[in-house]
């Protein structure tokens, strides 16, 4: 090739340029041996953990402690039931229930419970029930109460009446000390009098009830039971025990519906992620398609759905390989992102080859003018996209930071695969077709057409597979979606060139012309939209200025209906929960206390900062107002040691000290015997007579921790934050608290005084990746900008072309304002993916007006020419991506919805921001008449 027919280009540029032409067959080659290698730690090393969201935190750094030091006893499940009829109250309900808890304990002494993955055993706890004062098994619920209550009046409840149902319920709400029942009701129970079988009662009506089941921690895995999405094989062995659990309950549900509260997150995320696959599929057919469509060309469609597919193996096997952990932001999100920049480099790619062949030129002549022209723009792509991902390193939190890796390694592996091996393998290709003399005219476009209908399925299938379900299938299916799709019929072509006349090799090659003819408008209106471009811009100002406000007001939240589907039992039993719990049903917190605890004025101050919660309305409390608390706490503890004779003679024998509670306050008179009460109640349990713990020191040791260096006793108590799913509210809970506890830390000998929980770490997480994005979007954009003028040596070029990052950001964050979406820890990364999607676009643009400048010397013809060239590239990769993320915004489960349409949105605004705004400031930046010798360099 005549180096004078070659556009002015850097000279490493044109060096590549021209290795990659001799040598084309040999880097298609290495693209296949390259993703048979990524094959091996793709599937040897997968990840063994999951990428941690928690910041450097105080309620971070107290979870851990409190984990380390308290391994839970039971782990316990809380269902609701709701009556078909509205009363849960009633025999029918009543003895459904007791039927099916009665089914449950059978069920495990049959090992029946648990997870296929643990040994079959029983799995249910055996306890002590302090408000029957009766041992249990796994379960109480209020239909025990009723038929413990029946058995006075010589009854059961299979062999009573409604009545005597009502007068036992009365009898055990009426109690002083049946706390406990009452709150089991929903807070929409009422009761009114009546006269039953002779005597005026409290007639309870409850259009609902709570209660749990409790299992042996120990043989569920232990640890503790916190969960989160993309927890460990501990964590599902006890949701796949709880959905077991909840089973059994249901039964036939002929008179009530029971529900798990929040019992399967994990699983439900699993089961959801299966149909969202649907989804995503779909989306890589579309985008395929498009592609096939806009290149009106079979091969280019079979290449890139191939290239997509080895794009996810380099991804995983390269992540894999140095280490990054897993989770659903790195297994699923980032992969389903890199569609939209894996197209975008393989649109703009072969566009510019077809562009190039349109114009007469033969294909290795094509790819040697098309890569000189847009390599270079290629290459700052990927870099510009490498990064805007790792600038998410900055964030400190590990589960952003792998996030930022795993989007440079793709990037990089869509550069390689997509913007590289597609158009050199598209080259040999078309010199097979020239040699055949294949049109494809006529009824010959029949097998293409139904070709691509096939590899675009074959491809989204195997996209998926590799990406969520499994990576042996999604191998398997690439592989197959290789040889049917694109080595075959190379092969076929391939023969058929050797058979081909002589005349047909030899003579002027015949190229399939590709007018878009809607293409070449974009030049047209290119020009006429810089023609008025100072009032374009007067109102794009305007615009991002309402938007800017608009995007201030976006703050970050987190609902489970963000995340789940809103009709799954998962978010129904929260709303449940919420209908019949309200303030009751707290989502669980704890107070951290270290220190001197066996001090009589150290302990009445913290039983008086209990009290106060009382009066704070975030705060949990039971029927009668009083803060709830868990079952155990040490307060329950010292009550029941002063009260319970058994138990005093226990410890006095032990320690020698006699106890003492002179004022009836349920704390002892003296420092040394709380702390008899303490060590003994640690090491042998509170026993009620010699053959019944009404608490076992296991579940003392799970409160209560005594550090003998320091001489210091840890504990927590555990309080309920009510409405902690409103964002607002969990950081007045969080704020009224911190008040409260101000008078805590004042005790000179409490050392350590904290609060941590699910609700305060969940909110500390979402602080955290909002100010992650906070510093790295500035970051992308600064070293964007600093990398475009050290590669380009142009300020004004460099500045205009990383201006429409900024705009498709802040008009991202006001529409997601506008449409109601929140900050959360998906939509947070689409900031990070729009600046490397935005700043491909804004490049792509700037590189071509450039080089047209170099040739026509005239701004309007630079500009008319660049927007029907790159242009048409440009909308031709978001049509196909807009095309594709549009229908995973179907996808039922919302999470991926919402990724899909912000996606979509975000493409959409970097089209128009790259063919409606950059022509405009490329036009005013540009010098006229031209300086330095007439050229403007590339």
């Amino acid at each position: 090739m005549d180096s004078s027919q070659v556009p002015q280009a850097r000279q490493l540029t044109t060096h590549i340029t021209d290795f990659l032409v001799r040598n084309a067959g040999k880097c298609v080659i290495a693209g296949f041996v390259l993703t048979a290698v990524w094959l091996i730690p793709f599937v040897a090393y997968p990840p063994e953990e999951e990428a941690s969201y928690d910041p450097k935190s105080v309620v971070i750094d107290l979870r851990d402690e409190l984990d380390s030091r308290f391994d839970p006893v039971a782990h316990v499940s809380f269902f609701v039931l709701e009556s078909r009829d509205g009363d849960v109250l009633t025999r029918d309900t009543l003895m459904e229930l007791q039927r099916n808890t009665r089914k449950l304990r059978q069920a495990d002494a049959d090992h029946q419970l648990g997870p296929d993955s643990l040994p079959r055993q029983e799995f249910l706890y055996k306890g002590f029930d302090p408000a029957t004062q009766e041992p249990f098994i796994g379960v109480n619920t209020f239909a025990d109460y009723v038929e413990m209550g029946l058995h006075q009046l010589g009854t059961t409840l299979s062999l009573s009446t409604e009545d005597e149902v009502k007068l036992v319920t009365s009898e055990i709400l009426s109690h002083p000390e049946a706390v406990d029942a009452r709150n089991a009701l929903s807070v929409q129970a009422f009761s009114e009098r009546r006269v039953v079988m002779g005597r005026e009662i409290d007639y309870w009506v409850s259009p609902a009830l709570f209660f749990g089941v409790v299992a042996r921690n120990d043989v569920l895995g232990g640890g503790a039971s916190r969960s989160g999405i993309g927890s460990s094989e501990q964590i599902l062995n006890k949701e796949r025990f709880n959905r077991a659990v909840q089973e059994v309950l249901r039964g036939e549900q002929g008179s009530y519906k029971l529900w798990g509260i929040a019992i399967d997150q994990n699983l439900q995320g699993d089961d959801e992620s299966k149909i969202a696959g649907v989804f995503i599929m779909l989306t890589v057919i579309a985008a395929v398609l498009v592609v096939g469509m806009s290149l009106r060309s079979y091969w280019a469609m079979s290449l890139v759905g191939v290239g997509l597919g080895a794009l996810m193996i380099w991804l995983k096997g390269i992540s894999n390989l140095v280490g990054l952990d897993g989770g659903p932001t790195i297994e699923i999100l980032v992969p389903i992102a890199m569609i939209a920049l894996g197209v975008d480099f393989a649109v703009h790619a072969l566009k510019r080859y077809q562009e190039v062949r349109d114009s007469g030129w033969e294909p290795t002549n094509a790819i040697a003018l098309a890569f000189t022209g847009i390599l270079g723009a290629l290459i700052l792509a990927m870099l510009s996209d490498g990064i805007a991902f790792l600038s998410n390193s900055s964030s400190g939190i590990e589960a952003v930071v792998h996030f930022g890796v795993a989007g440079g390694i793709a990037a990089a592996a869509s550069f390689l695969l997509l913007g590289v091996v597609t158009p050199l393998a598209m080259m040999i290709i078309d010199r097979y077709r020239m040699d055949t003399g294949d049109q494809q005219l006529g009824l010959a476009r029949v097998r293409p057409f139904i070709g691509g209908i096939g590899v675009s399925v074959s491809s989204g299938i195997s996209v998926i597979f590799l990406v969520a379900v499994d990576a042996m299938v999604g191998i398997a299916m690439l592989s197959v979606t290789v040889v049917v799709f694109l080595i075959i019929p190379a092969l076929i072509l391939k023969m058929r060139s050797h058979r081909a006349p002589r005349e047909a090799k030899s003579g002027t090659a015949k190229t399939r012309l590709i007018e878009l003819k809607h293409f070449g408008r974009l030049g047209l209106w290119s020009t006429i939209l810089v023609r008025y471009r100072y009032p374009l811009l007067f109102g794009i100002s305007i615009m991002t200025v309402i938007s800017l406000l608009l995007a201030w007001n976006l703050a970050p939240t987190f609902d489970v209906r963000d995340i789940f589907d809103g009709d799954s039992d998962f978010v129904i039993s929260l709303d449940k929960l919420d209908m019949h719990g309200d303030e009751r049903a707290g989502e669980p917190a704890s107070v951290y206390l270290n220190g001197n605890l066996t001090d009589i004025e150290t302990l009445m101050s913290i039983q008086a900062f209990v009290s106060e919660l009382s009066s704070n309305p975030h705060i949990s409390k039971d029927s009668d107002g009083r803060v709830l608390t868990s079952v155990i706490d040490i307060f329950r503890l010292l009550d029941e040691a002063t009260r319970n004779e058994y138990f005093v003679t226990r410890v006095t024998e032990a320690s020698g000290i006699t106890l003492r509670d002179s004022d009836q306050d349920g704390i002892p008179d003296s420092s040394e015997q709380v702390k008899a009460i303490l060590l003994y109640a640690r090491e042998h349990g509170v026993s009620i007579n010699e053959n019944v713990k009404k608490f076992t020191s296991r579940q003392i040791q799970e409160i209560l921790d005594y550090d003998e260096e320091a001489d210091a006793w840890i504990t927590t108590l555990q309080i309920g934050i009510a409405d902690s799913r409103e964002q607002t509210m969990l950081r007045l809970a969080r704020e009224s608290l911190n008040h409260h506890i101000e008078s805590l830390r004042e005790i000179p000998t409490l050392s350590g005084v904290g609060l941590t929980g699910s609700p305060f770490i969940r909110e500390a997480q979402l602080d955290a990746t909002t100010r992650s994005l906070q510093t790295s979007l500035p970051i992308a954009i600064g070293a964007t900008l600093i990398l475009l003028l050290v590669t380009r040596k142009s300020l004004r070029y460099a500045v205009v072309t990383v201006v429409p990052i900024a705009l498709v950001v802040v008009w991202l964050y006001a529409l997601m304002y506008v449409l109601g979406f929140n900050l959360n820890f998906v939509t947070v990364t689409i900031g990070a993916i729009s600046v490397g999607v935005g700043i491909d676009y804004s490049i792509h643009m700037t590189e071509r007006f450039r080089e047209e400048m170099n040739k026509t010397r005239d701004k309007v013809e630079a500009i008319r020419r660049a927007a029907n060239g790159t242009g048409g590239a440009l909308l031709a990769s978001a049509a196909s991506s807009i095309a594709g993320f549009t229908i995973m915004g179907f996808a039922p489960m919302p999470v991926i919805s919402s990724f899909g349409v912000l996606t979509a949105i975000m493409i959409g605004l970097a089209l128009i921001a790259s063919l409606v705004v950059l022509p405009s400031l490329l036009f005013i930046v540009t010098p006229d008449p031209l300086r330095e010798n007439g050229s403007v360099q590339p």
